[in-house]
């Protein structure tokens, strides 16, 4: 399948809601600082993604076949079969503009992490609206047991040159950039997965459900 790049996931220009509490208080001398930028919001993070379908193929080993690269991982045998649709996708907000105020790179870095999560909740719905899915599940490398975030690199080879189409390049230590970037995979959920009892990061804005320890 060719890479669909989307240039339109959009953010709330709401900061509480994005903050999940005020930023400041309401009658403190900074607040209408924060009000006069809200409406910059979508001129500093620009999300963009990048999409592709791939076919999965289950091998006899704990590893599967995605897009004819190799992952080897238990978990995500156990979730992916040869018949449901599966995703890898890139998602970045971009490099922040060197113009800001004080005031203003203070509220956008206290904004960064609430708008990746936001822009990769919306990037879920958009697929699985797109594609008429029951439901959706999202994996990603590092983010569960057995599989490393070595997998970043998997995933940049699959999509070879078009990650530069939005801006993203991978580290030789498996990193992305720009910092506040994702990968992984979108898929069809037939076992109503959810990654975050997978997660032990707890202080996770984005977190849906609890932490489950292994045995």
């Amino acid at each position: 399948m060719k890479d669909v790049v989307i240039k339109n996931i959009p953010i709330s220009s709401d900061v509480e809601n994005l903050l999940g509490k005020k930023p400041v208080e309401t009658d403190s001398p900074t607040y209408y600082e924060y009000i006069d930028t809200k409406d910059a919001l979508n001129n500093w993070f620009k999300p963009l993604a990048i999409l592709k379908e791939c076919p999965v193929e289950i091998t006899n080993s704990h590893a599967i076949l995605i897009g004819g690269h190799v992952y080897k991982s238990k978990m995500l045998k156990h979730l992916f079969s040869g018949n449901q649709k599966v995703f890898l996708y890139l998602l970045t907000i971009g490099e922040m503009p060197t113009d800001l105020t004080l005031g203003e790179k203070y509220l956008a870095n206290s904004l960064k992490m609430p708008v990746i999560v936001t822009a990769m909740q919306r990037l879920k719905k958009m697929v699985q609206q797109e594609y008429d899915l029951e439901k959706i599940g999202m994996v990603n490398p590092g983010l569960i047991p057995d599989w490393s975030i070595e997998a970043n690199q998997i995933i940049f080879d699959t999509f070879g040159n078009s990650p530069k189409s939005i801006g993203m390049e991978i580290t030789k230590h498996s990193t992305m950039r720009p910092l506040y970037s994702s990968s992984g995979i979108l898929f069809e959920d037939l076992l109503d997965y959810c990654e975050c009892q997978t997660c032990p990061i707890d202080a996770c804005i984005g977190r849906e459900a609890r932490f489950v320890q292994s045995a």
